[in-house]
């Protein structure tokens, strides 16, 4: 029996895929889940692409043709992991909630409670703590791409739901939302709840957003 070439959604019209673009993206995939798995189970420091390739039963020459090198495996496994998690944070961000204070809050919780469950990001941060773990620059020194795609969908919604302030101030409080995230995940302060760390967050957010600003000071 003959497969049935795979198809994509395209302006709501099914487009066939070739079945060798078909198999590269599965292929993909597959290294990727693997890469998440054993960077999971045992640090990404200890993972060769030889491993990797064996357990996603392909060629180690095909990983590298795929992916470049070790660090291109390293950011496309931190940039999906980075999409997946936006996806959420966006769902969470679209919740009704009292006031828009108060989904930035429940949003930023949620990004907080996801980031300690995901088993990827809890096996980096735990290795970051010992001292190694090369996936850690990845989502810190290294993610620009995640970080500016944050921002971008945090600006985005404050913009919507804070028009009242110019974008100069939704700008800069989606910076202090997304790099103040990003720094609790990492590195979480020990006396606090998930819940006051969000909103702590979300009050600096409001601080920025809300500040009085003075005539210009001389030297």
């Amino acid at each position: 029996m003959k497969d049935t070439p795979f198809t994509a959604a395209t302006d709501g019209c099914a487009a066939a895929v070739p079945p060798r673009e078909a198999w590269r993206r599965k292929m993909r995939g597959d290294v990727l889940d693997a890469a998440r798995a054993m960077a999971a189970e045992k640090g990404w420091d200890s993972v060769s692409l030889s491993e990797v390739a064996t357990r996603a039963e392909v060629s180690r020459p095909t990983v590298y043709k795929e992916f470049g090198s070790r660090g291109g495996l390293s950011q496309a496994l931190v940039h999906r992991e980075a999409e997946r998690f936006l996806l959420g944070v966006d769902r969470a961000l679209q919740q009704p909630a009292a006031t828009a204070t108060d989904a930035l809050a429940a949003a930023i919780l949620y990004a907080l409670r996801q980031a300690r469950e995901n088993v990827l990001v809890a096996s980096v941060v735990k290795a970051a703590r010992g001292g190694t773990d090369s996936l850690l620059p990845y989502l810190t020194a290294r993610s620009e791409p995640v970080v500016a795609g944050a921002r971008l969908l945090v600006r985005s919604w404050c913009q919507t739901h804070y028009q009242q302030f110019d974008d100069v101030r939704t700008d800069q409080a989606a910076d202090v939302i997304v790099r103040l995230t990003l720094s609790h995940i990492v590195l979480p302060p020990p006396e606090h709840t998930l819940r006051v760390s969000a909103e702590l967050i979300t009050a600096a957010a409001m601080g920025v957003l809300t500040r009085e600003t003075g005539p210009p000071t001389t030297s």
